[in-house]
């Protein structure tokens, strides 16, 4: 049996994020395209009398959607997988270097820590009110 580390798992997250999931929001986006030069018939363009763009039925128009997502997603998610993550696999740890002098520079980490400890207090402080109320509530 073969164990994951949690490097692979992120790594293979990772992959998934930057190829697939990049090419179906932009494939399903691209179904937005259709409508730019095709419509149906409806009320507001008069069924088609007042209609700029070319008409099609409703049943070709959803194809045409259909088939254009899958091409454009197909074709950006080949694009991130060969060009785009190639670049940033190969930029990343100069940029995260630089990163991260920045947050040091700009004391970034104890910021961060400062609001995550205000937090817990107004969670707290919260949850303690919440609590009390119930308390009440329940005694009446």
């Amino acid at each position: 049996m073969k164990f994951f580390s949690r490097k692979v798992i992120l790594r293979y997250l990772y992959d998934q994020l930057t190829g697939n999931f990049a090419g179906f929001l932009i494939g399903m986006s691209a179904s937005g395209l259709v409508s730019r030069f095709f419509e149906t018939r409806s009320i507001r363009n008069l069924w088609g009398l007042t209609a700029k763009k070319t008409i099609v039925d409703k049943a070709t128009f959803s194809n045409l959607e259909w088939i254009l997502s899958i091409i454009i997603g197909f074709i950006v998610f080949e694009i991130f997988t060969k060009v785009i993550k190639e670049r940033i696999d190969k930029n990343f740890p100069r940029y995260k270097i630089k990163f991260m002098r920045w947050m040091i520079a700009n004391a970034i980490p104890e910021k961060a820590s400062a609001i995550g400890l205000n937090l817990n207090r107004q969670r707290i402080a919260f949850f303690a009110a919440v609590q009390q109320a119930v308390v009440r509530v329940k005694n009446k």
